[in-house]
């Protein structure tokens, strides 16, 4: 007959573990669709500064203007591509923490339930 007494501590460690890495899974899900939703936002955001730069360029005769119209668009490009770059750099960094916190040992009670069973 099998001894139920050793195969708790391996039961609770696997239910423990589990349970873990549905939270992980989850707060990853949740980073994911926040970045999502970022990028999305800075494609509209990119659209709507395309026509403008459009209507202001075909709006007017004077090269001036058109030459002042698309210094400001670019400067806009480039101060808004220095954000996406940092923010791309900010959630490559918070998933992967997130996801090193499914190995990482959360509790003792996991650390000594695996020991048991071992």
């Amino acid at each position: 007959m099998t001894d139920h007494s050793e195969a708790r501590p391996v039961s609770d460690a696997i239910q423990s573990y589990a349970k873990r890495a549905m939270a992980v899974q989850s707060e990853f899900s949740e980073k994911l669709i926040e970045a999502n939703r970022h990028w999305f936002e800075q494609m509209q955001i990119e659209a709507n500064e395309a026509w403008e730069l459009f209507r202001r360029f075909n709006s007017t005769a004077s090269v001036a203007e058109k030459i002042t119209a698309l210094q400001d668009w670019a400067k806009g490009v480039t101060a808004r591509s220095a954000n996406d770059a940092t923010y791309a750099i900010e959630t490559a960094r918070s998933l992967g923490t997130i996801e090193l916190n499914l190995f990482a040992r959360k509790t003792s009670s996991v650390d000594e339930a695996t020991q048991k069973a071992a």
